[in-house]
């Protein structure tokens, strides 16, 4: 009987291990059930990020002043606007004795939008009609720099369909970088959604038309590098109802450099300068929401 009893005192005594244990756990909240790994993206409903493409160019005279508006923009918005420089067209097109940040994804992106000036600038790749801009051509997306702010702070009052997370690591040794990106969806959305993950770099120094203080060195910053998912991103093909979790991991293999570090390359890559941003795009156009997170 004695034993008996032990025993049962025993395996009540690991029962009550067990639960306690599983009650810690599930009070942490930083893992997805599916995976048992962290999950990046918040579940409660939120805004959309704005997201601005402002379409520059190393000789084009009055794109420095785009690029004080957009930081402006920034500042006042800490963590709800986010910068793509996108250097295309003619002002940016390669040149002896010029910077060559141009990418292979600039001249769609531009056609797209309707650009007929530089600078210029998309806001979530939204008709300017539906952000009550003027649009540089009609029924188009690209808007003049004096438009950017407004169109903004539209796109920051509307509620997003999905949220987004995300966590960049770098290996120096393989110099392989891994994105993880976690979707949420708030809404239920049938039509198609695409992922687009890039990578941005700061701090690049280059001649610049118009460029201030000095011409000769100008700071040029958020500056695409790379669409790690291609031009129009990847197909989400998962569902995509109310309470949805979509989780992608992406890896690149990051260059010392692009087109070169002499005077008329893109110059060096440094890991420190780099950033990278994810957004849900309802197929080409119409960004629901996006996020920027640091390389670690």
């Amino acid at each position: 009987m004695k034993r008996f009893t032990y025993a049962l005192l025993s395996f009540a005594l690991f029962a009550v291990l067990i639960t306690g244990c599983k009650k810690e756990e599930d009070k942490s909240g930083s893992t997805d059930n599916n995976t048992n790994t962290e999950f990046l993206a918040p579940t409660t409903p939120m805004n959309r990020v704005a997201i601005l493409e402002d379409f520059t160019g190393v000789r084009c005279g009055y794109c420095p002043d785009g690029h004080v508006r957009a930081k402006a923009i920034l500042d006042a918005n800490p963590g709800k606007f986010i910068i793509l420089a996108v250097h295309a067209g003619s002002y940016a097109t390669p040149a002896t004795g010029w910077a060559n940040f141009t990418t292979n994804f600039g001249s769609a992106l531009v056609t797209q939008a309707k650009v007929s000036g530089f600078p210029a600038g998309t806001i979530n790749r939204m008709l300017c009609s539906e952000l009550n801009v003027t649009p540089q051509i009609a029924n188009g997306y690209a808007m003049s720099r004096g438009s950017w702010a407004t169109a903004a702070n539209k796109v920051m009052a509307m509620s997003a369909p999905v949220n987004i997370g995300a966590k960049a690591t770098f290996d120096a040794g393989t110099r392989l970088l891994t994105v993880k990106v976690d979707l949420y969806y708030t809404s239920d959305f049938t039509t198609a959604n695409n992922l687009n993950v890039l990578l941005l770099q700061d701090h690049l120094f280059s001649k610049q038309s118009g460029g201030t203080p000095n011409s000769n060195s100008y700071e040029q910053n958020h500056v695409v590098r790379e669409f790690l998912t291609g031009q129009w991103g990847e197909p989400i093909t998962e569902t995509k109802t109310t309470g949805s979790k979509v989780s992608k991991t992406f890896t690149y293999t990051v260059p010392n450099d692009y087109h070169g570090t002499a005077v008329e390359g893109g110059g060096a890559v440094i890991i420190d300068d780099l950033k990278v941003v994810a957004f849900v795009a309802n197929g080409q156009t119409d960004v629901l929401n996006a996020v920027e997170v640091d390389v670690k």
